[in-house]
């Protein structure tokens, strides 16, 4: 079995080999039976990062580097999905190269058939150790998407895992692009009545994002009406979907750590029913 990690790349020439080196060590230690392709989608940097993803991918096996033209992290993830050759996938982050969640999700994959995986900010386990007015943000966001689009998550950015069939399905029928396209792959599942499986997270903000809150905000707004456009292809009532699940304990078919202890109040995904039939598009498209 192949499982594709995709990592978006965006002027990291300084730290990419280092970080995604580590990583293969880390893949290598675990107990994941799998063969990993990972692709690393350059997107628009300026500093040299796809010749250090090049020279990466020429003595790594496995190791791919792709080139978008210009800085988008939707394009990037989007094009990595398209062109994995894995029967599962994982979207990473640069700042979060996280061996522990692809073991997580990879049994979840296997012995509780998810199709979805979200790691959530917000999850009750969670350790967020990002400045307060980043939280906020994340919050502010969730609660807009809830409001807006009766979404019941926590969370829709950062990383994911995904089945590979449902990931294609979900570029091929997608509207919008950069940065709100990870958000609306996770609505467009929903919709679908594919159950989202919420994991936690640790996460620190190591540097300061490349857009400040202030000049984000007006972007907010934005997004929104783009995913309005995009769900509004669905019949039915704004809160048709499944519920996402939020998962503490995973089946223990490989080591894991970093797992919430069994005293969280959350339940295991092997004590829900079992999601109800996905609709697909040429059912649910007007």
């Amino acid at each position: 079995m192949i499982y594709s990690i995709i990592i978006p790349v965006h002027n990291e020439g300084a730290t990419v080999e280092a970080s995604v080196t580590q990583l293969l060590c880390d893949l290598a230690a675990s107990n994941i039976p799998a063969r990993f392709e990972v692709l690393l989608v350059e997107n628009g940097s300026t500093d040299g990062t796809l010749d250090r993803c090049r020279h990466l991918a020429s003595i790594a096996p496995g190791v791919r580097a792709i080139a978008v033209d210009r800085p988008s992290y939707g394009e990037a993830i989007k094009r990595g999905m398209l062109e994995s050759q894995g029967q599962y996938l994982s979207i990473l982050e640069c700042d979060l190269l996280d061996a522990t969640f692809i073991e997580r999700s990879f049994a979840l994959f296997t012995e509780d058939d998810a199709e979805f995986i979200v790691a959530s900010k917000r999850h009750p386990a969670s350790r967020d150790r990002r400045p307060r007015k980043r939280r906020m943000l994340t919050w502010a966001f969730n609660g807009l998407l809830r409001v807006s689009l009766g979404y019941p998550g926590s969370d829709t950015h950062g990383l994911k895992s995904i089945d590979a069939g449902l990931a294609r399905e979900l570029c091929a029928h997608a509207q919008t692009t950069d940065e709100v396209f990870q958000t609306e792959i996770v609505l467009l599942a929903w919709r679908l009545g594919v159950r989202v499986h919420e994991l936690p997270v640790t996460i620190e903000e190591r540097r300061a994002p490349p857009v400040s809150i202030r000049r984000r905000l007006p972007k907010v707004l934005f997004m929104i009406r783009e995913l309005e456009r995009s769900l509004s292809r669905f019949p039915g009532g704004p809160r048709d979907g499944v519920p996402p699940v939020t998962v503490t304990r995973v089946p223990a078919i490989v080591a894991l750590t970093r797992i919430a202890p069994p005293s969280e109040a959350v339940p295991s995904a092997s004590a829900l029913p079992p999601p109800p039939a996905r609709r697909h598009f040429n059912e649910a498209t007007t």
